[in-house]
């Protein structure tokens, strides 16, 4: 067996079904997961029939050209980045396979004598530590803690840190806080990996759910402090966009050298999008309606949440989870399942204890993904147990 399996720890919804005695029941609403419940577009579904002859086919590991261009263009009308050349852009299936994948590619275990570090956001997605171990790297944690807002404290990384980086993976909007790191921020980014040499890789499959500004993607902050794409790659995906997470269908975009090595391991470990697939995604690269349709879904859903809970700015800068603090995360999660039936994820199985602490621990993950009635009764039962604690 791979002796680094044990070394990763248990996925949050395992933790989760141990600590709440999962018992699936008719009157069960789910807000752990992240999986939009929004319908997609019939336009984009009927293309899946219209070609599903196409399922007989072993599909390429690249693109077709049409999706290949839809996304181009995507890129073209969001990030002003009408130049992206076919050597810079591959796809993936999702971000989720795509991030293990980059992170495996863009990690030189040879290169040092020690475990290079992996620089992340803490709390986080999970698939970036355990990709990380995977990779012969060590996490290493950057707190985004209630004192910095959230957000990663860039001044205050030690000179040490950036030297035995070699990637700082990003998620803009977060993934479970929902921040969004700002231009500038950003640009800060490219610089210090400029100045120290290491790679960034940007987790951007929320970058189109946002409730204030629209979100700048690294592409663009490398763009504008580089003039080109070096040591960066961005992923996006159609599972939160467009309401397609079986889809498992996103594209990757960067430096061609990268895209290169990345597009070579996929060869050997990758699995390709299926043809039908593909077709359908080159329409909804272009389907900006649903996006749209998503943005005033969900900000309607965290009005409700401020109407709901009796409390101001919940409303994140972006992606679609409640991120409310409590007096005792786990034990409001399994109080909250046993009387009410409705289910929702700690904080902390999203984070790490660095120095003794984890800074999502007082936290819950909310996932407003289900329809107005479902989330209306969710949020009633969350204010019922959140006035009894």
């Amino acid at each position: 067996m791979n002796n680094l399996i044990a070394e990763i720890q248990s996925y949050p919804f395992e933790r989760l079904r141990k600590l709440i005695s999962l018992k699936k029941s008719p009157a069960e609403i789910n807000l752990s997961i992240g999986e939009p419940k929004h319908p997609a577009s019939p336009k984009i579904l009927d293309a899946i029939n219209q070609n599903k002859e196409l399922f007989s086919h072993y599909p390429p590991m690249a693109m077709v050209p049409e999706l290949k261009k839809s996304y181009q263009n995507y890129l073209a009308n969001n990030f002003n980045l009408k130049n992206v050349k076919d050597e810079e852009i591959f796809l993936v299936g999702g971000t989720r396979e795509g991030t293990f994948s980059a992170i495996q590619t863009m990690v030189n275990r040879e290169a040092v004598s020690e475990k290079p570090y992996v620089c992340m956001p803490n709390p986080y997605y999970q698939i970036y530590g355990g990709a990380t171990l995977f990779a012969g790297a060590k996490p290493h944690f950057l707190n985004c803690s209630e004192k910095n807002n959230f957000q990663m404290d860039l001044e205050n990384v030690a000179q040490e840190v950036w030297e035995k980086c070699q990637l700082l993976v990003l998620c803009s909007p977060s993934n479970p806080t929902g921040k969004v790191m700002t231009k500038d921020e950003l640009c800060k980014v490219v610089k210090l990996s400029k100045e120290f040499g290491f790679k960034v890789l940007s987790d951007e499959c929320y970058i189109d759910i946002y409730f204030g500004e629209k979100p700048t993607s690294l592409l663009e902050a490398a763009m504008e402090v580089n003039g080109s794409l070096e040591n960066v790659l961005a992923l996006h995906s159609l599972s939160k966009r467009s309401n397609l997470p079986g889809f498992r269908s996103g594209c990757a975009t960067g430096d061609a050298s990268i895209i290169a090595a990345f597009s070579k391991y996929r060869m050997f470990h990758g699995v390709s999008v299926p043809l039908p697939i593909q077709n359908a995604s080159t329409l909804a690269w272009a389907d900006d309606k649903t996006v749209e349709d998503n943005r005033a879904a969900y900000a309607e859903k965290f009005k409700l949440a401020e109407e709901i809970l009796d409390k101001d700015s919940l409303t994140p800068d972006g992606a679609f989870y409640l991120w409310l603090k409590v007096k005792d995360a786990e034990a409001f999660t399994k109080k909250l399942y046993d009387e009410e039936q409705v289910i929702v994820l700690p904080g902390k199985y999203l984070g790490a204890e660095d120095n003794g602490q984890n800074p999502a621990e007082q936290y819950l993950r909310i996932a407003l993904v289900h329809d107005i009635e479902s989330t209306t009764k969710a949020l009633t039962s969350i204010k019922k147990v959140l006035d009894n604690e």
